[in-house]
């Protein structure tokens, strides 16, 4: 796509919605820039796609793709971008101001985000836009050395040794997703959500993991890796992984019994146990809850990895 747009219309049927088919093209483009932000595996963008309230498309500009989603309601549209062009040059951001103009102009927006941008690429955006672009700081990402957090050696994972042994106790059944675990799994997605949404208003995670649970048997097993664990022959947890890049695994979906003590910790252990050809797993961030918080520094991130949502004046 290397013409102007000059409608919102243009824009939507120049674009493709979301589909199974088109994570082999996202997942080529994520690796050529060699992204570590876990808003960039693919799957995620699937299953964020919640049609039509919430409408993710794919448009490709010069040699590289943008992402932007479409809000629509009975009384309002918008359109943002749910990540910077994935290349980021001279063209794909003159193409993405030229966008950021007809998008204000056609629907009243005072301003288009960017709703998930890295240091490097936000510096970029913030070169070019000058005084046109507000940035704010919104997560920092767990990033987890895989084959420490496998080995859990020494007194920093005292804690994880405790909750893998308490678990192993009871004969967990680990294994890959199947058909046959959906029903429970949803049960337990259902049951998670109404004991945490009493703590949580807002549970950014649910829509889109409800989403994945029911489109996982329609992606290939080398983009989406699933697994549930069962105990006592009952679904008490199942996760959701797979690679950003060739290095670098995303942490996309955990959810357990909240019931039983020590299964989180153990579940998030034996995932990475699956992921060790990476060489880290990126493993979202907290979302400033202090009890999610204090279970994620459990597994002692190696590093940081801090996102931005950034907003542009047209």
């Amino acid at each position: 796509m290397n013409k102007e747009i000059s409608s919102i219309s243009e824009l939507i049927n120049a674009a493709y919605l979301l589909t199974p088919e088109l994570i082999p093209k996202i997942k080529s483009e994520i690796e050529k820039v060699n992204k570590k932000s876990w808003a960039y595996f693919a799957p995620f963008l699937l299953s964020y796609n919640l049609y039509p309230k919430r409408s993710l498309y794919c448009l490709e500009i010069f040699e590289t793709l943008i992402i932007f989603q479409h809000l629509k309601n009975s009384d309002r549209e918008r359109i943002d971008f749910v990540l910077p062009p994935i290349l980021l040059n001279s063209k794909s951001l003159h193409f993405l101001d030229t966008l950021c103009n007809l998008i204000s102009n056609q629907f009243n927006q005072k301003n288009i985000r960017i709703i998930w941008a890295d240091d490097l690429d936000k510096g970029f955006l913030e070169e070019y836009f000058g005084n046109r672009i507000s940035v704010e700081k919104t997560d920092q990402e767990y990033i987890y050395d895989i084959n420490a957090v496998i080995e859990m050696k020494g007194s920093d994972f005292r804690d994880l040794r405790k909750s893998v042994n308490k678990i192993r106790k009871l004969n967990p059944v680990f294994k890959e997703m199947g058909s046959e675990d959906l029903n429970e799994s949803m049960d337990l997605l259902k049951n998670w959500r109404k004991v945490q949404g009493r703590k949580n208003k807002f549970l950014l995670d649910w829509g889109y993991t409800r989403k994945a649970l029911m489109i996982f048997s329609e992606l290939p097993k080398e983009d989406l890796y699933s697994w549930c664990i069962r105990i006592d022959n009952k679904v008490v947890g199942f996760a959701m992984a797979g690679p950003i890049t060739k290095n670098v695994a995303n942490f996309f979906v955990i959810k357990t019994d909240i019931d039983v003590s020590g299964l989180s910790l153990y579940l998030r252990w034996r995932v990475l146990k699956e992921l060790r050809s990476f060489l880290v797993v990126n493993d979202a961030s907290d979302l400033g809850i202090k009890g999610l918080k204090q279970h994620k520094m459990k597994l002692r991130p190696c590093e940081f990895n801090t996102t931005y949502t950034l907003a542009i004046i047209a």
